[in-house]
């Protein structure tokens, strides 16, 4: 009984085809574990009991220095269950790591980044690759396991047909940490690292959803990188997977706030208020005065401007306070004479000259994609590129944050 609750606990049913030989390595590695334990202790506790000092004399004990037998047994017996725990271990180890032929399987790429799971598919008949993850929220439920908020799986879920072979392609940009990709369910995990490819596979025949999680610390978020694995009958997934629909449930939610949470943006930036968590608040005011001195002092050169990179030092002293205060106060009043100095690659008007370098006074979808494509380094740390995010939602979140204030 206490077998069965355990491996019941162990993220609930099997629904990957190696999964029963995982179960059967744990089952016998717990009996066996319990037997080595309980020829320990439970003699020890007899002996312990029955030779107590108050039942037995000094001089009655004998000093027994040798008994072959014995010795032979508590050799031979833990090497030969040390043997079973191995060979059941080697078993279901080999059928994990042996991976199928890719040419009968789906091969798809998976990147691990803070916080999230990402997608791409291989290209279907039409050219068409899909690109899903973002971020998850689990669906909220009561005492009685009821959905009483729906979850965001969406776009952040992972598609896959019942009964066939999937090898999953995995990474981490560098720069990121170490993640883990763990499906209970499946009895399957597999660290994802940054810069390196690793692989996994598996083949699930229960059609259902199963929850992803990240097995590996990470970060704040880290009880937050979440997914889901969908498995779909083989007709609907491939009517999906040949088609230009986000998920198959059709296109995803492309509100600006779903966009936001989707990619992640709300782990590190807040939206329409002053709270700083790990980067810059997003609001019509894009830089502070502090920003603007930070890359005045160091310069900038990975955004991918036509302009191209901007040197560090340009300005120093009194010039560039005056020109961050300026530019942090949206470039109202008085022009400092060094702004000058800016003007030249951001425009007099600090728009950035259509586009051809950063604009200074809003989220224009130019700025954002730069951002988005090429990531940002800055004050407040290091930001991934994004290279799933389409021009559309580009567009779409450049809108949205030049409405707030």
């Amino acid at each position: 009984m206490l077998q069965k609750h355990m491996l019941d606990g162990f993220a609930g049913s099997s629904a990957a085809t190696f999964a029963k030989d995982v179960n059967n390595a744990i089952e016998v590695n717990f009996w066996l574990s319990l037997l080595l334990f309980a020829s320990v202790v439970v003699p020890m506790l007899y002996f312990a009991w029955k030779y107590r000092a108050d039942k037995v004399k000094d001089e009655d004990i004998s000093n027994v220095t040798h008994n072959t037998l014995l010795e032979i047994a508590w050799t031979v017996i833990p090497t030969a269950i040390l043997m079973v725990f191995f060979w059941y271990g080697y078993d279901a180890m080999r059928i994990l790591r042996t991976m199928p032929d890719e040419k009968n399987s789906i091969v798809i790429y998976v990147e691990g980044s803070k916080w999230k799971w990402r997608y791409e598919y291989p290209p279907n008949e039409k050219g068409f690759v899909h690109k899903l993850g973002g971020a998850y929220i689990k669906p909220v439920l009561d005492e009685n396991g009821n959905v009483i908020k729906e979850g965001g799986v969406g776009k952040s879920a992972l598609y896959v047909p019942v009964n066939t072979n999937i090898i999953l392609k995995m990474t981490a940009p560098l720069g990121d940490v170490i993640h883990s990709f763990y499906i209970p369910a499946f009895r399957m995990k597999e660290d994802v690292v940054p810069g390196r490819i690793t692989k996994q596979w598996f083949n699930s025949d229960k059609i259902g959803e199963y929850d992803v999680e990240c097995a590996e610390y990470c970060g704040a978020d880290h009880a937050y990188m979440l997914s889901r694995v969908v498995v779909m009958p083989k007709d609907k997934y491939y009517a999906w997977f040949n088609s230009n629909e986000d998920t198959p449930k059709g296109n995803y939610d492309k509100t600006p706030s779903a966009i936001l949470q989707r990619y992640g943006c709300k782990s590190c930036h807040s939206v329409n208020n002053d709270k700083l968590i790990y980067g810059p608040t997003l609001s019509k005011r894009v830089l502070t005065k502090e920003q603007v001195l930070d890359v005045i002092k160091n310069g900038q050169h990975k955004l991918g401007y036509a302009m191209g990179a901007m040197p560090a030092g340009l300005l120093k002293g009194k010039e560039a306070k005056e020109v961050a205060e300026y530019v942090a106060g949206g470039m109202k009043g008085k022009q400092p004479a060094a702004f000058s100095t800016c003007s030249g690659c951001h425009g007099q008007d600090g728009k950035g000259q259509y586009g051809t370098a950063p604009s200074l006074v809003s989220y224009d979808a130019e700025l954002l994609k730069h951002v988005f494509k090429n990531g940002k380094e800055g004050m407040y740390g290091k930001m991934p590129k994004f290279p799933y995010i389409t021009d559309e939602e580009i567009q779409i979140i450049a809108e949205y944050l030049n409405k707030t204030k």
